[in-house]
């Protein structure tokens, strides 16, 4: 066999081989994924995303930023097909009559932390020994920013405050910052006092600003929200239904994904090529600490129950001006789509 013969040979596998990988990756069902900002919460879906469990789930996974005020907008209205928020986002759009449901959860704990400045800890005489109440009671008079109207971060503020007998609109001051290199910025340089953000910004604050942890929530600082279910997934029911085989297809890499990320042998290996692939902007000294004290924050499954939910309708009429119906959970949920992960 001459050396021509050899090498045509070889490029004819090459191409066969390439026929079969480009037919394989037409055959991956394509989903769009919107979030509002990059970082810890939506952990699940980089780590599914790096590893490849959802192209071994059959799925081509697209993720973008947007607004938060536009992404459900844009769910909707069929621009994206799955928009992970918190279950407010959920709840408000299905108790408008729309076909939003929710089918799934990243996060079943409240992961939005309260940090406040060093300075301000000692002024109150506040330390790590103080007690919830202590702390909630020292929120008076405080300047606090959160992400924006509506956010997590600003339900939080309300419901600590209100928790405390303080007037919101009166007993402290909220502020709305935006996302994390402005609240950090505004925390460095004295405009606010504390702020109230997941990780790794409020590792940031504390570990590079002096900053004191106010509300410790990863680790359930308030003790009724833990199984809270905080990142929700949300989607048009006509898509759910369209093709179930799909959404149990990315319910199922999410749960692989969340397995991973609490597995104590692999978890690190896992963490560094997450970081490498979608969160080298963060620090990471400050991202490994993050992942080691969100780590076990992330729940087994994305598994979603209609108590759930009635836990989010609870929390948010503690607070809300709007009152959810608990009829509500039963009508939002789409819990068929994680059934036999839960059977598992």
């Amino acid at each position: 066999m001459t050396m021509l013969t050899n090498f045509r040979g070889l490029v004819l596998g090459t191409l066969c081989a390439f026929g079969a990988t480009a037919g394989l990756a037409q055959d991956l069902k394509p989903v769009s994924v919107a979030t509002s900002t990059t970082g810890m919460l939506y952990l699940p879906i980089y780590v599914a995303d790096t590893m490849g469990y959802f192209e071994d789930e059959g799925l081509k996974v697209t993720t973008q930023t947007m607004k938060s005020s536009a992404i459900m907008a844009a769910v909707i209205g069929g621009d994206v097909d799955i928009y992970p928020g918190t279950p407010s986002a959920g709840l408000r759009a299905a108790s408008q009559g729309t076909d939003i449901r929710i089918f799934g959860t990243l996060l079943d704990q409240y992961a939005s932390n309260m940090v406040i400045t060093g300075e301000k800890a000692k002024e109150l005489g506040l330390t790590a020994d103080s007690t919830l109440d202590e702390r909630i009671a020292a929120l008076k008079g405080l300047t606090i920013a959160v992400t924006g109207a509506g956010s997590g971060t600003h339900q939080l503020a309300l419901y600590l405050l209100k928790r405390g007998g303080m007037n919101p609109d009166r007993d402290a001051t909220i502020m709305f910052i935006g996302g994390s290199r402005e609240i950090l910025a505004a925390f460095e340089n004295d405009r606010i006092d504390g702020f109230i953000l997941s990780n790794p910004t409020s590792d940031t604050a504390v570990m590079d600003m002096d900053g004191f942890l106010m509300f410790d929530m990863v680790n359930g600082a308030i003790e009724e929200l833990n199984g809270y279910p905080y990142i929700t997934l949300d989607a048009r029911e006509a898509w759910l239904k369209e093709d179930p085989a799909r959404a149990t297809a990315f319910v199922t890499a999410i749960a692989k994904a969340q397995q991973a990320i609490r597995d104590p042998e692999r978890g690190h290996e896992v963490r560094d090529k997450v970081y490498a692939a979608h969160l080298e902007q963060f620090d990471k000294k400050l991202f490994d600490a993050a992942w080691d004290n969100m780590a076990l924050a992330y729940p087994e499954t994305p598994v979603i129950t209609e108590a759930m939910l009635n836990k989010a309708i609870d929390y948010l009429n503690d607070f809300s001006e709007e009152k959810y119906d608990a009829s509500l959970a039963r009508e939002a949920l789409a819990g068929e789509y994680t059934a036999d992960i839960a059977a598992n």
